[in-house]
């Protein structure tokens, strides 16, 4: 984790909600935008001809950019050249899971192989299935039986359910603010915490009768939830803190979860989608230092490769998931023909190897930290109130800070529109610099994001911020 403490950063995040809203010189804006326009106009025709047949003309999240998506042709390494013959340097990362940079030719080579051999999806089991959850659990020791996936949403959803068949409980409380993928009982209270069922259309108020949340690093309200729920089968934590870490997780605060999970058997639900391999090879809970019953892998489990993601955890909690058809025995029903495929096994086979024969995950957070610090040096000289700090690979660049309102103060709750407006603004700004981010907040970074690339990249930086008022 970058040197800033945590009472630091929060103290910095209440500077920054705390006073009005720094933006753009309007004309610089104006000149962004249209420059936008002018560098990016096939992606803007694919766009046009995309919203006749796709609601809103995206599928992802992370693919919004403003004023309008662009269309990627290819990556490679750590950038990414679109539709225009525009390179830019990659800091989505698809996502979070690409640490050895894209289309590694180790790992490309391993999968064309198991296409070209074998071919991708058999329907029944392969030795890479065994073979990658070995190596899973070589760098996550409290997964002790691994059962995969096809995505992060779909693990939570079991996550949940398995703890309930294990415990006999049926209360689940989630942090305010974390996300846990888009299963109907998980959309509650994502992204700034206290929104609640904000979010929640088409889901009946019921679903959410067993599931609740606590403000974030609040140990003593999750103290007092667990006397008034009384029967409670997990808890969901993201190590790193709500939004990948854009909410600061406290130190001591997983490690205080579990201690409370051990004295109200219940089980610790650790969500390692960002964190595994990323973060540390063995994801947040080696980090912070806790042990969780069960963990979540995502995409990051098969390094950009689709249908990517496993439960592991403990050996009798995992035994509720077994597959076959059910009989006596009370157990999590799970399915999915595409789960445990052979190419997205060996693809989670080969990248474990690859990333920790590189040594992958220390070099991109080593390149994080060098941005995070040059990030830092910026804001200062421009007097600006926005600051910068990484856990690992993963880098938060605080500007209108929307993740840090309190949406319960009658000041900072009305300001979300705009907050989250300004972040499009510095997204499209970092594009104009021929850079891509994470929704113009968040940078991801990888092993070949070179001292150079990183220079360059705070370089670009400091432009952007000559055009703030």
């Amino acid at each position: 984790m970058s040197s800033m403490k945590y009472e630091k950063m929060r103290a910095k995040i209440e500077n920054i909600v705390s006073q009005p809203l720094r933006k753009f010189k309007p004309e610089e804006l104006k000149e962004i935008v249209n420059r936008y326009e002018k560098n990016h106009v096939i992606s803007k025709e694919a766009f046009e001809r995309a919203r006749k047949i796709i609601p809103g003309g995206v599928e992802h999240n992370l693919a919004f950019n403003y004023p309008f998506p662009l269309t990627s042709k290819r990556v490679f390494d750590c950038y990414m050249e679109t539709i225009d013959d525009i390179l830019l340097t990659d800091y989505l990362m698809d996502g979070g899971p690409i640490i050895l940079g894209h289309n590694h030719p180790g790992l490309t080579e391993k999968v064309l192989e198991v296409i070209k051999e074998s071919g991708p999806c058999h329907g029944i089991t392969s030795e890479y299935e065994y073979l990658a959850a070995e190596e899973l659990r070589k760098h996550f020791p409290s997964c002790e039986r691994i059962r995969w996936l096809q995505s992060g949403t779909e693990t939570d959803m079991l996550a949940i359910r398995v703890a309930r068949v294990f415990t006999g409980k049926k209360h689940v409380i989630k942090v305010g603010g974390s996300y846990h993928g888009w299963s109907d009982q998980l959309v509650y209270d994502l992204h700034i915490p206290g929104t609640k069922r904000m979010e929640s259309h088409g889901i009946p108020r019921e679903i959410f009768k067993y599931i609740d949340s606590v403000p974030p690093n609040d140990i003593y309200a999750l103290r007092e939830m667990f006397k008034e729920k009384k029967k409670v089968a997990a808890v969901i934590i993201e190590p790193m803190g709500g939004e990948s870490g854009a909410i600061p997780v406290k130190p001591e605060f997983n490690k205080e979860v579990e201690e409370l999970c051990h004295q109200n058997d219940t089980l610790l639900i650790s969500d390692e989608v960002v964190c595994a391999f990323r973060l540390h090879m063995g994801g947040g809970q080696a980090y912070f230092g806790y042990t969780p019953d069960l963990s979540i892998f995502g995409k990051i489990v098969g390094h950009g490769y689709p249908s990517a993601a496993a439960l592991g955890g403990r050996a009798d909690i995992m035994a509720t998931v077994s597959a076959g058809v059910g009989g006596g025995a009370k157990r999590a029903y799970c399915g999915g023909t595409l789960a445990a495929n052979p190419l997205t096994c060996a693809a989670a086979y080969w990248a474990m190897k690859f990333v920790e024969e590189t040594n992958a995950t220390e070099i991109a957070g080593k390149a994080a930290s060098r941005l995070s610090t040059g990030l830092n040096e910026v804001f200062e000289k421009y007097d600006l109130p926005w600051f910068s700090y990484n856990y690992g690979g993963t880098v938060h660049f605080h500007s209108s800070c929307v993740f840090g309102l309190n949406i319960t103060d009658p000041k900072q709750g009305p300001q979300i529109k705009q907050r989250k407006e300004f972040m499009e603004h510095m997204g499209a700004a970092l594009v104009d610099q021929e850079i891509i981010s994470v929704a113009g907040s968040r940078f991801y970074t990888c092993m070949l994001h070179s001292d150079e690339i990183i220079d360059e990249t705070i370089q670009k930086i400091d432009i952007i911020c000559q055009k703030i008022e």
